[in-house]
Formats: C-alpha cells, sequence, structure tokens
C-alpha cells in the first residue's frame, strides 16, 4: 500500500470514529436529561439512595428508548450500564439493585394536587411501582410504575403543572439520598437564586418528621451533609442562613447559584520555524529569537 493511501485509510478510520464519538455524546447528553413534575419533587417520601437511582434512571432510559412510560410496559434497568452510570463496583450491584426493587415495591409517597372537578385541595398516597421483577443470569431487573408516577413524568408543560429537569450526571456521583433530594428541591429555584424552605415541610418532604428533634442534628446528619456533596459533585453551589420565629428557628434560606464552567487551557504555541518567521524581530538570530519567544511563554525546550 502506498504512503498516501495509508494516510487516506487513516484519515477515513478518524472520521468513523469522531462520527461516531460525537454522536455518542450527544446521545448521552440528550438522553440522560431526568424531568420530574414539581409535585412529585415536593411529595412527601423516603427512599434509600438506590432507590432513588432506580426510578432517575428508568425515567432517563423512557425517555432514551423515546416509548415514554406506561403501566404495561416495563422499563428494563441493565445493571452494567446503571452501575457505570452512578459509579458503582459492578459485581455488588445486581444484589443491591435485587434488594432495592424489592423494597420499592412496598414504598409509597404523599402527593398534593388541586381537583380538577371541585377545585379543591387534594391529598393522596399512591405506590412508586406496581410491579418489579428480575432476570437472573441477565444482569437486568424491570420496573412498571404506577400511573400516578407516569402522570407526574409524563404530562408536564401544561397549565398547573410545572416540572423540573436536570442532568442525571449531576447527581451521579453523590452518595446521599438527602443530597439528591435537595438537589431536586434547590435546582427548581436556580433562576430565582434563592429558596426559604420551613423546616417543618422539609422534615415532613424527606419523612423526617420523627427524626432529629435537635436542629443541630438535622444540621449535621442532613442538611451540611447535603450541602456539601451538591457543591462537591453538582453544577450548584449553595450556601444557607436560618431564620428565626422568635426565639425558634423555623426557615432556611438557600443561596442558589451555578457554578462557573471552566474555562478550556489554552493551547501553548510551538515554537517552529513558521512561529520563529512570524513573531521574530528584525535583526534577531534564530537562537536569540528563539530564546526570547521561550522564555515569554514560559517554556524551556525548541518544541518542533
Amino acid at each position: 500500500m502506498e504512503l498516501d493511501d495509508i494516510v487516506l485509510v487513516r484519515r477515513l478510520m478518524w472520521y468513523c470514529f469522531a462520527e461516531s464519538t460525537v454522536g455518542d455524546v450527544v446521545a448521552a447528553k440528550k438522553n440522560e436529561l431526568v424531568v420530574k413534575s414539581n409535585r412529585l419533587v415536593e411529595a412527601s417520601y423516603r427512599l434509600t439512595l438506590v432507590e432513588q437511582q432506580i426510578v432517575l434512571y428508568s425515567i432517563c432510559r423512557s425517555r432514551e428508548e423515546q416509548k415514554g412510560l406506561s403501566p404495561d410496559t416495563p422499563v428494563i434497568v441493565d445493571v452494567a450500564s446503571f452501575s457505570k452510570l452512578f459509579h458503582i463496583d459492578e459485581r455488588n450491584a445486581y444484589h443491591q439493585l435485587k434488594e432495592a426493587m424489592a423494597v420499592l415495591f412496598e414504598r409509597k409517597f404523599n402527593f398534593t394536587e388541586i381537583d380538577e372537578t371541585t377545585g379543591k385541595l387534594e391529598k393522596g398516597f399512591s405506590r412508586w411501582v406496581s410491579e418489579s421483577s428480575y432476570i437472573d443470569g441477565a444482569g437486568q431487573i424491570k420496573v412498571i410504575f404506577s400511573p400516578r408516577v407516569i402522570a407526574f413524568i409524563t404530562r408536564l408543560g401544561s397549565e398547573g403543572n410545572p416540572f423540573t429537569s436536570y442532568r442525571l450526571e449531576k447527581i451521579g456521583h453523590m452518595t446521599s439520598t438527602h443530597a439528591v433530594r435537595l438537589y431536586e428541591l434547590l435546582v427548581q429555584y436556580l433562576s430565582v437564586g434563592a429558596r426559604t424552605i420551613e423546616l417543618d415541610w422539609l422534615k415532613e418532604t424527606l419523612h423526617l418528621t420523627d427524626d432529629y428533634p435537635r436542629l443541630f442534628d438535622l444540621k449535621k446528619r442532613v442538611i451540611d451533609v447535603a450541602v456539601k456533596q451538591i457543591n462537591e459533585h453538582s453544577d450548584l453551589r449553595v450556601s444557607y442562613t436560618q431564620r428565626k420565629t422568635g426565639r425558634t428557628v423555623t426557615h432556611l434560606i438557600f443561596d442558589i447559584k451555578s457554578k462557573p464552567e471552566a474555562k478550556p487551557k489554552a493551547k501553548r504555541p510551538v515554537i517552529d520555524d513558521a512561529y520563529l518567521a512570524k513573531y521574530g524581530r528584525p535583526g534577531e538570530s534564530r537562537d536569540e529569537a528563539y530564546r526570547r519567544l521561550a522564555e515569554e511563554l514560559g517554556q524551556a525546550r525548541l518544541i518542533a
């Protein structure tokens, strides 16, 4: 094979690889979007971290497959994909998913909405899933969501049904289920830049009404851990202060900002003959021009 032919083949191989990679990246960015009704975000429930991850993974997979969620069609959770997405050891993930799936089937959440017929406040509760199963030897579990959950995930954007969306990667490294919940509650208000949350409401929303009677313990074990993980792993930078009613702290006021995007490092120029010809000064020898330019650029040796 001639040299020109080899170069052409390499270029074609690079082009195909580049096209495939770009496509994969675009697909990942498009498909890993979590979208929930605000009524579900603010519903009162308590899930373990793995249970929460199953729900979020399933929302993203249904969007990726463009099938939507149906009370008759299961969402398949692939253990290998799940492990990679949430940075879990794949060897333990299947066992964790089987256990979480069994418990998730028994989980319920409380919700509040306006009844369409009477216009009055309706309070109710619903299961998360109506059916769940696992396939031994295939590394997969299947989940069918309840009709109420499907409505909170698919019927979005209509009047009276605002929603919250974010990239799944933003919570993928979090290890606290409270961090995931607090992130969702705060990212709702990113455009506002702040959110005031009543402590009693927050404890009820997180299903912590009977836990942590002392604010010190709630902050140490729940709030501060969540804020730290949000700041370390997500696209938000948050902090909070307290507000009192009389002598009692009754509200937390969260300041919410987007982290600035990391600027790409400027590529250092190569001091080659073309660069020397362009930036050399009249009367300078090649060596003199190189030494001056290398010093200006902080380079210690000739690159080309």
